[in-house]
């Protein structure tokens, strides 16, 4: 029940997730990347909001992205990609307010990118490439100010650039490769 950091990573591990790996709400590090794991997110993660940094990518795990997990006031980081993860982002990463990098990149994601992701105004990397993410970019995002490097590629996703893109002045990273955008594009580099 005192356990505040679980490292996993880069082994042969099959099966799934310790259930209770949370039981004492005070896990700060938790990576399991790089394994065999499959199922879903412990559900005692959701609601585990000690949380900071979060490494699960490299598995197999899967279950719906917009229910598996919750707010979490202290993350700083989370990495998700090559899983099996599906369904639609949840709007509760906005509300991660410390929230400094997310990664969901191959995966199964589909549906639109919420605009409430514009609320982690901490954000400084976001990686949803390689999903089957469609619909517009929200000009939320332009709201990024902190963001370094955004990668929305390979995905679905139509409409215009928003213009307010060229107001992230600390963006050095921008990718939107093999989407399905159109119209013109914004003045970028300010």
């Amino acid at each position: 029940t005192h356990l505040k950091e679980i490292s996993l990573s880069y082994n042969q591990f099959t099966g799934h997730l310790p259930e209770n790996v949370c039981i004492g709400g005070l896990l700060k590090y938790f990576t399991a990347s790089n394994n065999h794991f499959i199922g879903s997110i412990p559900k005692s993660l959701r609601n585990c909001t000690s949380l900071f940094r979060v490494r699960l990518q490299g598995n197999q795990l899967t279950g719906n992205i917009g229910d598996i997990f919750g707010v979490y006031p202290h993350l700083d980081y989370m990495e998700l990609s090559y899983n099996k993860f599906y369904g639609e982002l949840s709007t509760n990463w906005g509300q991660c307010q410390n929230l400094t990098s997310l990664k969901i990149s191959n995966n199964d994601i589909s549906g639109r990118i919420s605009p409430k992701l514009g609320d982690a105004s901490q954000l400084h990397l976001l990686d949803l490439s390689s999903n089957k993410l469609y619909g517009e970019i929200p000009k939320e995002l332009g709201k990024l100010t902190f963001l370094i490097e955004l990668n929305l590629g390979n995905n679905k996703i139509f409409g215009h650039i928003p213009y307010n893109f060229g107001m992230l002045s600390n963006l050095e990273g921008l990718n939107l490769s093999r989407n399905s955008l159109s119209g013109l594009i914004p003045e970028l580099g300010n």
